[in-house]
Formats: C-alpha cells, sequence, structure tokens
C-alpha cells in the first residue's frame, strides 16, 4: 500500500473545510503558487528547504494540522529531492565548529588579563591645588514697604436659581476577548471596521469593545477561546473548522 503524500493530506483537509484556494490564500497570506506547490509536492518550485518548512507550518495551522506530527514526512520528501544540504545531515561538523568559536570566546578574555596584569600600573598624579571659593559680604536689602489693603468691594446679590437633573442614557457596548489556545489565523471587524487581521499563537490575548457589533472570523477555532463581556463563553468551535461569529451588546 502506497504512503499518503503530504500534499495529499493538505488538499483534502482544505477541501474538506469547503476552502479553495484562493479563500486559504487570503487567509494565510501565502501565493497561489506555494499553496499550489505544496499540495502537488513541487518543492523544487520553492526556495531553500528553511522556507518550504516555514510555507508548511503556516498552511497547515491555518486548516488545523499538527505541523509537528508531519514534520517527518516533509522532511523525508525534501531528503529524495535533494532540498536538505549536506552540512543539515551531518551534525558532528557543526559540532566542531561550534567549539572551536566557543574555545576563541573563552580565549581571548583570558590572553587579555594575563597581558594585561603583567603590565606596570599607570598612577594619577595626585593634585595639591587647593582650590578657595570668594567670599561676599551680604548686602544690606532696603526695607520693604507692605501694600496697602485694597477696599472691600460690595458682595453682589445672587439670586437662587434652580437647576434641573439630566439623566445621560447609559450606552451600551459590547466586549470581548480571545485568548490563542494555539496557532490560528484571526479577523476581528468591529463597528463594520476591520481592526486586526492576522495570526494568533498560544497565550495571546487581544481585547475589543464595540458600539454595534464584534465579528471575529478564526480558520482554526479550537485555538481561539472567547471571553464576552466578562464571561468565558469557551473556544469558536471545533479544532480545525473556519468559523466566524457576531457578538452585539445585550
Amino acid at each position: 500500500m502506497n504512503e499518503k503524500k503530504l500534499g495529499d493530506i493538505l488538499r483534502e483537509k482544505r477541501e474538506s473545510l469547503n476552502l479553495t484556494v484562493e479563500e486559504l490564500a487570503g487567509i494565510t497570506k501565502l501565493k497561489k503558487s506555494v499553496i499550489l506547490a505544496l499540495e502537488n509536492g513541487d518543492y523544487g518550485e520553492l526556495q531553500e528547504s528553511v522556507y518550504i518548512r516555514g510555507f508548511f507550518k503556516i498552511y497547515a495551522s491555518a486548516i488545523g494540522l499538527d505541523y509537528k506530527e508531519l514534520y517527518p514526512k516533509l522532511e523525508k520528501e525534501l531528503r529524495a529531492i535533494g532540498k536538505i544540504p549536506e552540512e543539515e545531515e551531518k551534525p558532528g561538523r557543526k559540532s566542531v565548529i561550534f567549539i572551536v568559536i566557543i574555545a576563541i570566546i573563552i580565549a581571548v578574555p583570558v590572553l587579555y588579563y594575563i597581558i594585561s596584569s603583567s603590565s606596570p600600573g599607570v598612577k594619577e598624579p595626585e593634585s595639591n591645588v587647593e582650590i578657595t571659593q570668594p567670599v561676599t559680604e551680604p548686602v544690606a536689602q532696603p526695607p520693604v514697604k507692605e501694600p496697602e489693603p485694597a477696599a472691600k468691594e460690595p458682595e453682589p446679590n445672587i439670586e437662587e436659581t434652580t437647576t434641573e437633573e439630566f439623566v445621560t442614557p447609559v450606552k451600551k457596548e459590547v466586549a470581548v476577548e480571545i485568548k490563542g489556545l494555539g496557532y490560528s489565523w484571526v479577523r476581528v471587524i468591529v463597528d463594520d471596521e476591520k481592526v486586526f487581521e492576522g495570526f494568533i499563537n498560544s497565550g495571546d490575548l487581544y481585547s475589543w469593545k464595540g458600539e454595534k457589533n464584534i465579528v471575529i472570523r478564526a480558520g482554526n477555532a479550537g485555538a481561539v477561546n472567547v471571553v464576552l463581556n466578562g464571561k468565558d463563553i469557551g473556544v469558536l468551535g471545533k479544532s480545525g473548522e473556519v468559523v466566524e461569529r457576531e457578538f452585539i451588546p445585550e
């Protein structure tokens, strides 16, 4: 039985979410050509392996796949077409270079200390010059004449006025806070104005307030937890689902 290719896994998951290539490109900000290259396994059309790994992580996370679990399959396919250089497959060479660099970093300050400690120190000359401050005699100040009190003006008669109390109507608003439980693309619209579009990760916190409504759309609903008006209402949906929800003032 033939092993399923990574590109087929990506395509099948995207189609199961009813996402077109154009829609996914808008969510992930990846070019359509990159998405198609990943789905077709045309890694030769892409850049170096480090960029391919980055593109794959963005794609897989946006549709709710565990990119870490699929990394070995990606590495296997990249190695098969020679996209992984020999330096990455020979960690021993990197280790030797790393040890040499560390040895140089340690040796330089030691040599500097030995050389500096063997040189005679230079003492700064002591200064025998005394600095005296000029003495100034106090100058007699002329007596200050106190001003005469001004004549008190008669207080005006103030008629009592009645004020009407105005009750300011309480403005209703909706407050939403989201917390990242994983990696997901998110778009937020507050009162018909887009205020956020991008990726959030585990631990990220964002909050908004609106007078009319707040609309949140997520590419991985299970990775976005929502707090509505101070009350935790849980995640937007299931992991891997593309969900859009509107929140209005109560």
